[in-house]
């Protein structure tokens, strides 16, 4: 299993706004966001990670694997969940700004995420990514007054740190290790329980043992996970990237910005794309910390990932500001708009169709089998966002991490409010 794999994900940064000040760019833009989580995510609920490579190889439609490995790895992988947290911290900033009210259902809003994310990881999945932008958010209130060079200045460092953090460990033999307390929790579990991995690979033939087995093993594994691939100053960074942005208001008017917004594109591609394809060179080739070879994937990765995603989201923005483009990617606002939902979705249809007690397709399926599924979930939710965005204001879980943070029951059907748009909901 990969980090990159089980990534991303992302609360529904629109959600955090009041009524009247989310974007429909910012929607397409989580929307768009969405397509590259289901394909890093479903790669490992397909359980394709488990099998060995003559296991792979072995598939049904193997033979493309060699072309859609690295187009994943390259251009899919960690690129998307960092969109999502430059949304995320866009949208903290409109509950921030507004001082303490607004910073009190801020934290109302965290804490429910955290309880959202903690629940996902322990019982659904330990891909999760909830549970730890609800803790990363917790700290962003430190930087509202912070000012735009100083973010950008504190997000450079917080990017660059996980070369200083694995050069650290290549220099001390893995000595220094963050990540030690986990990997030994880990250690003793094993010794209690079992092998997690005999756990994971059980799944798609197994029931419901099985799967509440694997969910007991596996979170801890999540966290050791993260914390190993320093994805706490990565995600932070971007939050404090996505802040910067929103002060700068590149996506809330592009046509204003477009050379910034060109000169983005244009130094994300040309940095991000070499550096991401040293990283998936590295991931293939060469071998993993603490040899010092293993540095080349922490540092492609940390200067690859960042300015590629920027290069997406800056694309697509320039593009918005075309009507003809604009329509074509209306379609994606609407699953922006519930994304949240959608992302919850997304665990329990793959629950469903590669686990054992689904349909147990997992260590199945090729990596042109789980992608074309990935796509096909993905067409799906679109249709879904928009039929269910047609009658009701609220995706079902935003409405639910709304009302909770307000303290009351928000209108939810459209018939029921008039035909006026969302009630409002001051901050």
């Amino acid at each position: 299993m990969t980090a990159a794999a089980t990534a991303p994900l992302l609360p529904a940064a629109q959600s955090l706004l009041p009524a009247g000040k989310r974007t429909t760019l910012l929607d397409a833009l989580r929307g768009f966001a969405l397509f590259g989580v289901v394909w890093s995510n479903y790669a490992t609920f397909s359980n394709w990670y488990a099998l060995g490579s003559a296991e792979q190889l072995a598939l049904p439609g193997a033979t493309l694997d060699a072309v859609l490995g690295p187009f994943h790895d390259i251009l899919i992988d960690g690129k998307f969940y960092s969109i999502f947290s430059l949304l995320f911290g866009i949208g903290f900033g409109f509950f921030l700004d507004k001082g303490g009210a607004g910073q009190a259902r801020f934290l109302r809003r965290m804490l429910l995420l955290l309880l959202i994310g903690v629940l996902h990881l322990r019982f659904l999945w330990a891909g999760d990514i909830l549970s730890l932008y609800a803790i990363l958010g917790l700290l962003l209130p430190l930087f509202r007054r912070v000012s735009d060079r100083a973010l950008i200045i504190i997000a450079t460092v917080l990017l660059l740190s996980p070369i200083a953090v694995d050069a650290a460990r290549v220099l001390t033999d893995n000595a220094f290790q963050p990540a030690a307390p986990f990997a030994e929790a880990m250690e003793a579990q094993a010794a209690a329980n079992g092998d997690m991995f005999e756990a994971w690979r059980a799944v798609p033939e197994g029931g419901w043992a099985e799967f509440t087995t694997l969910n007991e093993r596996t979170w801890l594994f999540r966290i050791w996970m993260l914390v190993d691939g320093n994805r706490p100053q990565k995600v932070l960074a971007l939050f404090l990237i996505g802040r910067w942005i929103a002060r700068r208001k590149l996506f809330a008017d592009p046509a204003t910005h477009r050379v910034l917004l060109k000169r983005i594109t244009i130094v994300g591609l040309v940095v991000g794309l070499p550096f991401c394809t040293l990283n998936w060179y590295s991931l293939n080739h060469l071998q993993y910390l603490p040899d010092p070879q293993g540095l080349i994937g922490t540092i492609s990765y940390a200067l690859g990932v960042v300015p590629l995603a920027l290069a997406y989201a800056s694309a697509l923005a320039l593009l918005w500001t075309d009507t003809r483009w604009q329509k074509r990617f209306l379609v994606l606002a609407p699953m922006g708009r519930m994304a949240l939902t959608n992302y919850l979705m997304q665990t329990i249809i793959a629950i469903t169709l590669f686990y054992g007690i689904g349909f147990g397709l997992g260590g199945k399926v090729s990596m042109v089998g789980f992608e074309g599924i990935a796509l096909a979930v993905f067409t799906i939710q679109i249709l879904w966002s928009h039929w269910w965005l047609k009658r009701f204001q609220f995706g079902p879980m935003e409405w639910a991490w709304r009302s909770l943070t307000y303290g009351k029951v928000m209108p939810m059907r459209k018939d029921r409010i008039g035909s006026g748009g969302a009630p409002s909901a001051s901050v």
